[in-house]
């Protein structure tokens, strides 16, 4: 994993996204001044994993990002102090805190048997388990909200880019307006530990079969469907990752 370190920005997965798209056209570029040569054949690709580096990274997980010729990693993440425009959990504003840990990571070597409608609870899964190695009781609420006892401390977002996964995550590290994690860990502790999983990722039935014996941490929660108020009690978890009501299966929550 190549890092970006930045001090703010409007929003990580944004950022993202343009240094993606900046590097593809960079190496598209130099793609066609080479077939231009008759004499040599060009090995550049215009995949979305081949990158050029932007002007401020770090192969290292360290907040003082530095310059590098070439990515030398396919797998790329975007870390910022501030973000001025970031998304919470169903499209609110994120809200900036005294200290977090917000990033975006581009997610390419996905599980085979992963659900597409599961990405978010399952790298948010994954993440959780990162931060209970590291002392905290931090639980997943269905489907991609970080809690800490009634509390939420973050939560995790997943887009499409060009045929691949980004995901954003958000944690609150100390706040005194919202809840926070309970343990204080290093950022970067918790960014080696947590892409050394995402190396050899575990399949989703592993993750699954963990987070289905932890499910009923959301019985005291409720979500609208149909315009109904439904406890989470009620509802039954399914294999792919799915809600149940009624016989009727339900991927997004309105809560």
């Amino acid at each position: 994993m190549e890092y970006v370190w930045l001090k703010e920005v409007d929003s990580t997965q944004e950022e993202l996204k343009r240094i993606l798209a900046k590097s593809v056209a960079k190496s598209a570029s130099v793609r066609n001044a080479n077939d231009n040569k008759a004499s040599k054949k060009s090995t550049l690709q215009t995949k979305m994993t081949d990158f050029t580096l932007p002007p401020k990274f770090s192969s290292k997980c360290d907040t003082k990002s530095k310059r590098f010729p070439k990515l030398e990693s396919k797998e790329l993440c975007v870390i910022a102090d501030m973000q001025t425009a970031g998304v919470g959990s169903r499209g609110n504003s994120w809200k900036n805190v005294k200290d977090s840990l917000m990033f975006s990571f581009t997610f390419l070597s996905p599980p085979k048997d992963l659900p597409k409608q599961s990405v978010a609870l399952y790298l948010g899964f994954v993440f959780k388990e990162v931060l209970v190695s590291l002392g905290s009781a931090v639980w997943l609420k269905y489907p991609n909200d970080l809690y800490v006892g009634n509390s939420k401390i973050g939560g995790i977002l997943v887009s499409i880019y060009k045929n691949h996964y980004l995901c954003g995550i958000g944690l609150n590290l100390q706040s005194v307006e919202f809840g926070s994690l309970d343990i204080k860990p290093k950022k970067c502790e918790i960014l080696d530990k947590y892409f050394k999983i995402l190396q050899k990722p575990p399949t989703w039935k592993q993750i699954f079969n963990k987070y289905r014996l932890e499910f009923y941490k959301n019985f005291s929660f409720s979500f609208h469907f149909k315009g109904e108020c439904i406890s989470l009690k009620d509802a039954t978890l399914r294999e792919d990752g799915a809600l149940e009501v009624g016989g009727e299966m339900i991927y997004n929550l309105d809560r």
